[in-house]
Parts: C-alpha cells; structure tokens; sequence
C-alpha cells in the first residue's frame, strides 16, 4: 500500500495493536482523531491526531493520564507508543514522519532517521542541547520552534532531497506569530501565507553541512543584537537593564525594544529594531551596518523631549515604572543629606553603568519604601509623585 494511505495504515496497526479507537474524521482540516484505550499497554486515554502538515506526516498524542500518574512515566509510555507506530513503515518512508507530545510541547522522532538527526542539530546548535518544547497555541503543529536569541519563528520542511528552512512572514516576537489583536488563539491561516522559505537549504543527508548553517543563523543574530546594544549603551549605559521585573528604560523612558533580523520573500534580509510596545521602528536598513548606523542617529539625536533627564531620574522613574520623561512631574523634591546632588547623580550613573543590584529593605504599599544603591540610601514613595531621600549607606536615618 503507498504511503499516501499512512492514516489508514496507522489506525489498522493501532487496531491489530488491541487499541479500542473511537474515530473521528475531521474532513474540513484533513484529520484523522483517534480517541484510543489499551487496557494492558497504556494505562489512560490518548487522542492522536493524524494529519499533514508542511510535508510532515504528524502523529500528534495527547494523553489525559490522572495525577496518580508521574507526568515522566506518561511521556515514556507516549515514546513508546510512537516507537511503535514506527514499525509500520519502511525506512525511508520514516525521514517525514513526525511526532508531537501535546501535553508538554516535545517532538517524538526515530533519533536515528534524518527527521531525528535534523532535531538533534537543532537542539543543539540553536538550544544549547537542551530539549526543544515548543510553547504554541497551534493545536495541529509541524515543525515549527522559536529560539531564544531570535524574535522570529522558524519552520523546517523537506522538498527534493534538502531540508529547506522557512521564517515567519510576520516577523513578529518568535512566541506569538498568531498574535491576533490582544488575544492569543490558534490560527487557521494557510502555511505559505504563515511562513516564507528562506534560500537556505541543506542536502537531507549532510549532517555537517546542516549545523554549519543552523550556527551560522544564530551568529548572525547574536552579532547583531550585541552591536544593537553597544551602540545604544555609548549614550546610556543603564540600558537593557531590568529593575526585578520592570521594563528597561532609555532616559527615563521605559522601553521594551527587540531587534530582528528578517528575512524578505526575495530572498533579502531586513534588519530592523523596533520598539515593541508601540510597534515603533527605531532603525532600519538591508545590512547590518545600514540599520546600526541609523540606530546611532536616532539615539544620539538627544533627549526626546530636550530636557535631560538626571540619573537619579532614571532610576526612580525605572522603579516607578513611568513612561514620561518630565522626571520634575513625579520628583517633587530631591533632598540629599550628607551628601551632594553632584556626587549622588555620579554614584547612581556608575552604579546604572555598573548594573549594581537593588538592595531592598522596606517596601510599603501605603507609605515609604526605602533600598541601598551604589552606596546610597534612598527613600521614596511607594507610588509617585513624592520627595526622594537621599543619603549615605552607612548614615542611618
């Protein structure tokens, strides 16, 4: 029987199997649901879905074991039962099939087919070795992951003996290209409208040639989040550094920018650094130098709105959280005692530059909190506007 028959061939092996299915055929997508018991082989219910996807042969399984059941020992039974899937068919018929674990977002492969090695490279190229679960709301996945150090999702399909790599043609944040106003939700939008192929492309069988790629993409990206960063850093040092759990801020201004590098439907590359609360494009260019050199522009250009913002400004505006940048607005009155406003704006902006750590020792909801910083004491109200205290470390109050 030909391989374009592997749904049914599948069932028929679940059957021989001893598996009591309930099916359900969902014409409108092109699945197969199978809601499967075994009472001597697993120990709870599955539903696996089978269906196609970019090239793919999916078998995604979803188990619903009851909490007396460790959630390691049901994903081993689940690798089990994907291994044995694998039985029926022959070898080379393997290389496109693929398994999804949707209860933990892990793909299921034969380590030893092209399918396997391909997520092997990946996770160890793009991941660090560490293993890919891919965090989607997309009930009917292929391959798609999202590594750390791109704001882009990729995509990995098979056509004429390569592995051909796609990108999201959104180019939005690589964990939610099915952002959909405010609301994250499972999109049914069309493969080539969802994703772009890239003129990258490896031979199925060239392993070598395969990582040399994957590690190649990632340098590229990483180079050029480092340079983003370094030519922001030259005129605001405190940059990209969070306040335990808050935005980062850029004179004053709490910013939350990602810089992409984007691949174009021509085959070009896009490099671009935005501001991601405001969709604003903070530079842009088709080369790395291009976008970089115009980043230096847009940043050096001055304050945003003429008036600089002091250090101590930043600091208490990145604890507050405050988007504006007229700092007089929320710091009614700066009182330094034992010490002078000179010397504690320079504390502060080398203790910014340094990436010195909060100290916290009182916060109050409704009165005064108060931290240690680059040697200093500072006290302030838990919300603004308020008077800012400021003192030696070691002078007590």
């Amino acid at each position: 029987m030909e391989f374009t028959h592997w749904k049914r061939r599948l069932q028929d092996h679940f059957e021989r199997m001893g598996f009591t299915l309930r099916i359900e055929r969902l014409a409108m997508q092109d699945i197969i649901k199978l809601e499967a018991t075994h009472g001597a082989f697993l120990f709870f219910p599955v539903t696996i879905n089978l269906y196609e996807r970019m090239g793919w042969k999916m078998i995604a399984i979803e188990s619903h074991h009851p909490e007396a059941v460790e959630d390691a020992f049901a994903e081993a039974q689940i690798q089990s039962l994907f291994q044995l899937t694998m039985v029926t068919f022959e070898e080379e018929e393997r290389e496109f099939l693929l398994g999804f674990y949707s209860n933990t977002g892990r793909y299921l492969t034969d380590r030893d087919s092209p399918t396997g090695q391909l997520l092997a490279a990946i996770e160890q190229e793009w991941y660090d070795g560490a293993t890919v679960r891919i965090e989607t709301f997309e009930e009917f996945p292929g391959l798609f992951v999202a590594p750390p150090f791109a704001h882009q999702s990729y995509a990995f399909a098979a056509a004429e003996g390569n592995w051909h790599l796609f990108v999201g043609r959104t180019g939005r944040p690589a964990n939610d290209y099915r952002f959909d106003g405010e609301v994250l939700m499972p999109h049914r939008i069309a493969d080539n409208e969802l994703f772009t192929m890239t003129p990258l492309a490896v031979a199925i069988d060239d392993a070598t040639a395969l990582r040399d790629e994957l590690r190649q993409e990632r340098y590229e990206i990483k180079q050029f989040h480092a340079q983003v960063m370094q030519t922001i850093r030259q005129y605001d040092p405190s940059f990209g550094f969070a306040w335990r759990g808050t935005v980062t801020f850029f004179h004053g201004v709490p910013v939350n920018p990602f810089a992409q590098r984007l691949w174009l439907e021509d085959g070009h590359k896009r490099f671009r650094v935005m501001q991601q609360a405001s969709q604003r494009i903070l530079a842009l260019g088709e080369t790395c130098k291009e976008a970089i050199d115009a980043l230096d522009t847009a940043v050096s250009s001055g304050e945003p709105d003429g008036i600089p913002v002091s250090a101590v400004g930043q600091l208490i505006l990145g604890i507050w959280q405050q988007f504006e940048s007229d700092e007089n607005t929320y710091l009614t009155e700066v009182v330094c005692t034992g010490i002078s406003r000179t010397q504690a704006e320079n504390r502060i902006r080398h203790g910014l530059a340094r990436q010195e750590t909060i100290l916290w020792i009182e916060r109050s909801q409704n009165g005064n909190d108060r931290f240690q910083f680059a040697g200093l004491s500072i006290t302030l109200p838990h919300r603004p506007p308020g008077i800012i205290e400021i003192r030696r470390k070691d002078e007590q109050h």
